[in-house]
């Protein structure tokens, strides 16, 4: 089997796969669907007689869709938002995850609850300040449509699969003859001198005809085709336009300060260890019994005996809980110890917890000079919220059938701007909202001149606008572009009579001339270059890479070539030596770091590998559409 999988390898690959933890991408707050068209158990696709219903995949399109706009924000176009933008690979993963996690239940992998409810803790979307809430746990999971239970399977069965991912990648390695044959290319370094002929001083004594302006204008037309351009006025309504304006008074901010005070409630938070014992093992918890009795390190022993993996190498330690972390009896026998003390056995559904006490953190309410800036924000901000959704719900009423904008603005006192000529491939500040440049080319604006519809483009960010200046498709005029033409050909003229000398240069040194002495006789710089690593920037990394383009040096021990660079500057260089990477030259750390590197490159081309191979393997239908 492990054969039929590397024969699938095919270079370096990685896999995403979709599905683990995804749904925690919308705790944030975006709700998830309860039902979709063609009812949400409808089974969309089949893996192995596992279905994959309408739901799942409305749910993993949801996030992947969050995904996207929170790592790109409120510019993203549309059209990568759309169900039919995302159904398909959305529901390709869905189908390999199914795989993946079919492949680690039969491999007889399981997740202790222990290890579950450590997970479920340390989410963040399940956190206040750092730190597990279970009202929001409580509340997150009735937004995504999950009960306790329900999302307890769904974590296990996606932990498995990441241990069975695990299994695969972490096991991949390295050699240290592939590690020195990687070494020897990305860490090669080469030896080499070069003189730049500048066409910058050419180009005042250059000159270019009209005729040949002309000439040029005409055989390259396409370069100068110019797109379809729309400018807008426009009125942005943020709630921060009316924060400043608004004054916050000292009796408010103690008022709301009594009130978080009358509200406050001191929580007491414990900070335990255990030792847990899987399993019914009877000898086992006496063992460890007597052992605490005799007053052994309670840490030590959680190292020794403690079934808990995540725990046990820390003491056992578990951090924090407020009383609604651990299972009940976990908790109300920790409730009961002082600080220091170990309880008895307590039996939960993870097995048998001896468990430690180690410090109790009482909340204190902040003062009020702690809280009185913050509260005052938070005036101003809900203030600043009301008048920015009054002023919105005038906008439409004021902007409709308006032939400017200019009333409007003055009537709501807010500003109102302009745009420069942008494409419907967007342009600079507003423009570049995606949103913004569909409504702008929409005929019923750009041609009849309608001011839009108020326009979204976040909860707290809306605009509307009309077209000022519309400008069809179409070539520009000659006197727009002849400027950069005229630079263009002579540009292109200096450095073909700078090719010239290059040239003659070159045989100059083919011939045996010394570079040094041959540069200052042509008043140019020479510039030397040793242990030069491939990279760079602008000109210069223009001039590397044409300096690794080059073969070794012959055996006369030199590789000699001219080039122009972007700007028209001619380059001759001259290519003295090249010297392979050494593994060996490299720290220990860097070795370290290189051979890690590589073993995870091989571990995802080996993972993705098995998911090929596990992939043609399973009996896969989808629904028809």
């Amino acid at each position: 089997m492990l054969q039929s999988m590397r024969d699938n390898l095919k270079g370096t690959a990685a896999i995403i796969v979709a599905g683990f933890f995804g749904f925690i991408m919308v705790i944030g707050g975006i709700d998830f669907f309860t039902g979709a068209s063609g009812g949400a158990a409808d089974a969309v696709a089949e893996v192995n007689g596992e279905k994959i219903t309408n739901l799942d995949l409305q749910r993993a399109i949801q996030n992947r869709r969050n995904m996207i706009m929170s790592q790109y924000g409120e510019n993203v176009p549309a059209d990568l938002l759309s169900d039919e933008q995302l159904r398909e690979p959305v529901l390709r993963q869905l189908v390999s995850s199914s795989v993946m996690r079919q492949a680690a239940q039969d491999s007889g992998m399981v997740m202790s609850a222990a290890a579950i409810d450590r997970e479920i803790v340390q989410i963040p979307g399940f956190q206040v300040g750092g730190k597990f809430d279970a009202q929001v746990y409580r509340d997150a999971l009735r937004r995504m449509g999950y009960s306790a239970v329900g999302f307890r399977q769904v974590m296990e069965r996606d932990l498995v699969m990441q241990q069975y991912i695990d299994g695969i990648t972490n096991s991949a390695f390295t050699t240290r003859a592939d590690a020195e044959r990687v070494v020897a290319v990305s860490m090669e370094e080469r030896d080499f001198d070069y003189v730049i002929l500048p066409v910058q001083q050419l180009l005042d004594e250059t000159t270019v005809s009209d005729s040949e302006v002309e000439e040029y204008y005409q055989d390259n037309q396409d370069r100068f085709q110019r797109p379809e351009q729309v400018a807008i006025e426009y009125i942005e309504l943020t709630p921060e336009l009316f924060a400043d304006s608004i004054d916050v008074s000292e009796q408010d901010v103690r008022a709301q300060y009594e009130q978080e005070l009358a509200s406050f409630q001191a929580k007491t938070r414990r900070r335990a260890a255990h030792i847990l014992l899987e399993g019914d093992n009877v000898g086992k918890v006496a063992e460890v019994q007597a052992k605490l009795n005799a007053g052994e390190d309670f840490a030590e022993l959680a190292k020794s005996y403690s079934d808990d993996l995540g725990s046990r190498d820390e003491g056992g330690d578990l951090g924090f809980t407020s009383g609604d972390v651990f299972p009940e009896s976990f908790e109300e026998a920790l409730a009961s110890l002082e600080v220091g003390q170990v309880s008895g056995p307590v039996t939960t559904d993870s097995g048998t917890h001896f468990i430690k006490l180690l410090e109790v953190e009482n909340a204190e309410p902040p003062s009020y000079e702690e809280r009185k800036d913050a509260i005052a924000a938070q005036l101003r901000s809900a203030e600043a919220e009301r008048e920015f959704v009054g002023a919105l719900e005038r906008l439409a009423d004021l902007a409709y059938n308006a032939d400017t904008l200019a009333g409007p603005a003055e009537e709501l006192g807010v500003p109102l701007q302009t745009s420069e000529l942008f494409s419907r491939q967007g342009g600079a500040g507003i423009a570049a909202n995606d949103k913004v440049v569909a409504a702008a080319f929409a005929p019923e604006v750009k041609e009849d001149g309608n001011t839009s519809d108020v326009i979204n483009l976040t909860d707290n960010h809306s605009v509307v606008l009309r077209v000022v200046e519309h400008k069809t498709a179409g070539i520009y005029p000659l006197e727009e572009v002849k400027p950069q033409i005229v630079e263009r050909l002579k540009r292109e003229k200096a450095s073909e009579q700078l090719a010239t000398r290059a040239k003659e240069l070159k045989a100059q040194l083919e011939e045996g001339g010394d570079f040094a002495e041959l540069a200052e006789a042509s008043e140019l710089t020479l510039e030397t270059s040793d242990k030069t690593r491939r990279g760079g920037f602008g000109q210069r990394g223009e001039i590397i890479a044409k300096a690794f383009e080059l073969p070794a040096p012959d055996s006369r021990g030199e590789r000699i070539t001219t080039f122009a660079v972007s700007d028209g500057d001619q380059v001759v260089l001259k290519l003295r030596s090249v010297n392979p990477g050494q593994l060996s030259r490299q720290s220990s750390e860097q070795r370290r770091a290189l051979i890690q590197q590589l073993a995870s490159i091989s571990g995802g081309a080996e993972l993705a590998a098995v998911q090929r191979y596990l992939s043609d393997e399973a009996d896969i239908e989808f629904a028809e559409q």
